[in-house]
């Protein structure tokens, strides 16, 4: 009766949230950052490809196929809600609209969040976007008239839950849950994301070893790099419900308690949002960081809701 969306899911990804240390060029873009106005000299790794968003969508993927759901998944440009001109590049928003369960990692903040730019043209965090991913965003003007079927979304991205302190009708949050989301999930604050897949075997913090290693890894022995902070937290959650036929408010709930536990004793060179000194450090537990991810995701809408779900019928 409510039609096909109910057994789709989709789990989708976006660009930028990556990052390295890459030799001579970081050590550059940080002194340029200082000398064109964009802050204090720092120890920070670079925008740059690792691949590490890629197994967290196919890890996510392999999680929500668990409940029998026809996963649909979005990398990169294909997850912004709509395309330049058409729909052909990008099917996230659509992908959104034909789902029950839906979960987002992406940039973020209390009003939007998006993919990626459109040409990935800002990879040294110079400010030199292209302005053409604007058109795909996930935004309060736009979500607010999306007519959504009663689902769930998980969303991981900086500061999407945010409310306070703000008009109820300038949060992505409470449009997402107007538009017909019963359940919503997103983090108040800015949220952290190790950036990268292992640390690299010649340059510490730069080369394609961590996305080789992981690539072997799940081929020969079927197993997917650990999780960490919000992904982690939306692994247990997922599972919960399909496995335990739980609600979203008790899903929730079980995956913070588990957290910490799984992750505190992770170690990171660096954690976006970054934060100074960790990579001469030599990686830290980044305490205060995994406390916050605990606190950080809340749920609006219905905490008792209990999604449907393919194989219990629920």
């Amino acid at each position: 009766m409510l039609g096909e969306w109910k057994n789709n899911a989709t789990v989708q990804t976006g660009t930028g949230i990556e990052f390295q240390k890459i030799p001579l060029i970081t050590p550059l873009m940080n002194r340029l950052k200082s000398i064109i106005g964009f802050g204090p000299v720092r120890d920070e790794p670079t925008k740059f490809w690792t691949g590490e968003s890629k197994f967290i969508n196919m890890h996510l993927c392999n999680d929500t196929a668990k409940g029998g759901f026809n996963v649909k998944s979005a990398y990169r440009l294909e997850a912004q809600r709509t395309g330049l001109v058409d729909e052909v590049i990008a099917k996230g928003g659509q992908y959104q609209l034909e789902s029950n369960y839906i979960f987002a990692f992406n940039h973020g903040s209390y009003y939007l969040f998006e993919a990626g730019d459109m040409l990935e043209f800002d990879q040294f965090g110079l400010g030199l976007k292209t302005g053409l991913s604007g058109k795909g965003t996930y935004d309060v003007r736009h979500v607010v008239n999306m007519d959504y079927g009663p689902s769930m979304a998980f969303i991981e991205s900086c500061l999407v839950g945010k409310t306070e302190g703000l008009s109820p009708y300038n949060t992505l949050s409470q449009a997402f849950v107007h538009a017909g989301v019963d359940a919503f999930i997103a983090s108040t604050r800015y949220t952290a994301d190790p950036g990268y897949l292992e640390p690299g075997l010649i340059f510490e913090g730069f080369g394609i070893w961590g996305y080789i290693n992981a690539s072997l890894h799940l081929v020969l022995k079927g197993e997917y790099p650990d999780l960490h902070f919000g992904s982690l937290i939306a692994h247990d959650y997922i599972l919960d419900l399909i496995e335990n036929d739980s609600t979203t408010g008790m899903a929730l709930r079980d995956a913070k308690n588990a957290y910490l536990p799984q992750d505190a004793n992770s170690t990171f060179l660096w954690t976006p949002p970054l934060g100074d000194k960790l990579y001469s450090e030599g990686g830290t537990k980044t305490l205060d960081k995994k406390y916050v991810a605990i606190h950080e995701f809340v749920l609006y809408g219905d905490p008792a809701f209990n999604p449907y779900e393919p194989v219990n019928g629920k």
